[in-house]
């Protein structure tokens, strides 16, 4: 059961993970919380992200990065980063370790009345690992420029901010120096005569 689902191409909210406001809040205590778009849940005035551990939706002005790369993408990207998730954990090789041990005790004769299938040098196995490593790499490959898609986007709008920063810390500097020219202040902090 997830927080937010797709119905008919349009997100609907599942009200039963929810979070609510808690009653018992003054006013003002109520003015400092952010409200979820995604879950409604009540956020504090500073965070940057939900703090339901479902949603975990960015609670900015602006859309989040990530969030506007993962509705991007396509069946395959998907796909890829689920397989390269699963990869890249213990359980992967876990996994491959039995499957190579029943695999030689199978083709050995210790698995019982098992026919032989692949004899030593075990080509069979090797055809289907070289087989396997192929659709690895595509789906890492895959995988790899999805984040350096999201690698790139995060830096540019890093710049933005930057320059954005920049040109608003050069406009203050300009504003502060015309107050200072119209209102010279000595080093007492009194008027210059």
């Amino acid at each position: 059961m997830a927080l937010i689902e797709r119905k008919n191409d349009k997100q609907v909210v599942n009200p039963s993970l929810m979070c609510a406001i808690p009653d018992d809040l003054s006013p003002s205590e109520r003015e400092g919380i952010i409200i979820c778009p995604a879950c409604g849940g009540a956020n504090p005035k500073d965070a940057v992200f939900c703090v339901s551990h479902q949603c975990h939706k960015a609670l900015g002005e602006f859309k989040y990065v990530l969030e506007e790369l993962q509705a991007q993408k396509n069946w395959i990207e998907k796909l890829a980063d689920k397989v390269t998730h699963f990869i890249a954990k213990p359980h992967f090789i876990i996994i491959h370790m039995l499957w190579f041990a029943v695999w030689i005790m199978a083709n050995e004769g210790y698995l019982g009345h098992l026919p032989y299938f692949d004899e030593y040098p075990y080509s069979l196995l090797g055809i289907i690992l070289a087989i396997e490593a192929v659709f690895i790499t595509g789906f890492l490959l895959i995988s790899q420029n999805h984040q350096s898609a999201y690698s790139e986007k995060r830096a540019e709008l890093d710049y933005e901010v930057n320059i954005r920063s920049y040109r608003k810390l050069i406009e203050l500097e300009k504003r502060l120096d015309s107050l200072e020219s119209k209102n010279p202040i000595g080093r007492e902090g009194e008027p210059e005569a």
